[in-house]
């Protein structure tokens, strides 16, 4: 019987190409998604597609990415987009009206015809590479809010494999969901996968009420752990699976890094230039802060670590050049000779130094306006194995479901209320903080990253990551190499 393997999608695969002098790099990239599935799918047979962030695609470009997966532990293979296709598919469909709505921006939205267009094209094209590459027993698991319409195409080209969706970024309430001139077409091709995963449970909500109030014939039990909709014949899961990290890479790294050079209480921001991630509100609160307590004037910083966003919007470029005046104002108005108040880095920090900063900060700040789960918390947590810091962690981050009970919860469009937790946080006597601290990493560590595999892979497919075949040394990469 031919093994099952697991076949993974997502619109950009975990690479970046660069060309120079003729000759092709391909690096591993960072980021949320690639972090947590490449713990999932280290070392096992796996066909992970996507786009690679580049139009052209060539034999030799195609091994490159082929070694460059094996090394990880997985075979990558590429998808090959138009120019068009990728403007109108990522800046315009996905980027410009998903990301957008989703995140509760509704005014960044363009609601441009040719976008959904794209949106279709693409989809139906992801749809003709996997029907080529995927062997019959192949467990489909597909990721994000750009293939929301793909099972539909699956099974318009004879594709029969099991399917399963997870939702890395919030799902919207029926308000701003309706806004969308094409909503019902998105929920339909929904439909079509075997079981639809979540981060939290307003997620959840929010998406059965959206079907409710738009899909006619459908029927939905609500259950715990896996709520079931019936429609048209066929029986789709719904489940909630917060994702989360590596907490024992965290862990044990923590204990090798050197100790940061501290003169004062750091605040940590660790965060990527996006308008979800409430970096405005974030220096807003914390100028009113310095104003507010001037007694920690000299003995605090803000670290803020500010990635740059591969997507290229002009809201990022004006917030960008937004958030550069104000670090300027307020290191302008409360800094000394030997004092500034925000050190802004510009910039992803390394691995080593981004983790010395975890196990050394007195608080970590996670302010964002949306977010589906945000893991910087997470993170922050597993890393701080002396257990002395304070979380102060939005409430709209899907990580405030879990963590409540033990981060400091914070408003962001709430500026007092956050300069006071923020004094709260600084001011918080040593054996709470460690009492904190300690139930936060407990937590982390028992629902890591492959509790969130294997939660979702069992209630989709009846299996655990383990139960998919080892990656040998001799995987036959030049058979898929062949393909399209």
């Amino acid at each position: 019987m031919e093994k099952e393997r697991l076949f993974v999608v997502s619109a950009i695969l975990p690479i970046h190409v660069e060309k120079k002098d003729k000759q092709y790099s391909v690096k591993v990239s960072p980021g949320g998604l690639v972090t947590a599935l490449k713990q999932a799918l280290y070392k096992r047979q796996a066909i992970w597609l996507g786009w690679a962030g580049t139009n052209q695609i060539n034999k030799e470009l195609k091994q490159l990415i082929l070694e460059t997966g094996k090394k990880e532990g997985f075979a990558l293979y590429p998808v090959s987009l138009t120019e068009e296709e990728r403007k109108n598919f990522f800046d315009g469909f996905s980027n410009g009206i998903i990301w957008p709505l989703f995140h509760t921006f509704p005014a960044y939205t363009r609601f441009e015809p040719e976008y959904w267009q794209a949106y279709k094209k693409v989809n139906k094209k992801f749809a003709n590479y996997i029907k080529k590459l995927v062997s019959k027993n192949d467990l489909i698991w597909v990721h994000d809010y750009h293939f929301f319409l793909l099972p539909e195409y699956l099974k318009e080209s004879g594709v029969k494999n099991k399917t399963g969706f997870f939702l890395h970024i919030p799902f919207p309430n029926p308000e701003l969901f309706f806004k969308i001139p094409w909503r019902i077409e998105l929920l339909e091709g929904l439909l079509h996968y075997d079981l639809i995963g979540f981060h939290t449970y307003i997620d959840r909500k929010n998406f059965l009420d959206c079907l409710d109030e738009l899909i006619d014939g459908i029927q939905i039990k609500v259950k715990e752990p896996i709520t079931q909709i019936k429609y048209k014949g066929k029986t789709i899961k719904v489940g909630v699976f917060p994702i989360s990290i590596d907490f024992e890479k965290y862990n044990s790294f923590a204990k090798q890094v050197k100790s940061l050079d501290k003169k004062r209480k750091l605040i940590l921001g660790i965060d990527r230039l996006d308008y979800t991630k409430g970096l405005i509100h974030k220096l807003r609160a914390f100028k009113l802060f310095l104003e507010k307590y001037p007694e920690f004037h000299c003995k605090v910083q803000l670290v803020q670590a500010v990635a740059p966003n591969i997507k290229k919007l002009p809201e990022y470029d004006q917030l960008k050049i937004e958030f550069e005046h104000l670090v300027s104002e307020i290191n302008g108005k409360f800094g000394t000779d030997r004092w500034t108040p925000v050190r802004y880095i510009a910039g992803r920090l390394d691995f080593e130094k981004l983790i010395a900063y975890y196990r050394y900060s007195d608080v970590c700040w996670v302010n964002p306006i949306k977010d589906g789960m945000n893991l910087v918390g997470k993170e922050y947590a597993a890393a701080n194995i002396d257990e002395n810091g304070v979380l102060l962690l939005s409430e709209f981050a899907g990580a405030a479901t879990e963590l409540y009970k033990d981060a400091l919860l914070i408003n962001p469009y709430d500026l007092e209320g956050t300069a006071y937790t923020l004094y709260k946080a600084l001011t918080m006597k040593d054996n709470q903080k460690s009492k904190r601290m300690k139930n936060l990493r407990k937590h982390i560590q028992k629902y890591d990253i492959n509790w969130w595999s294997n939660a979702f892979l069992e209630a989709a497919f009846d299996r655990k990551i383990e139960d998919f075949p080892v990656l040998e040394e001799d995987f036959p990469l030049h058979e898929i190499l062949q393909l399209p």
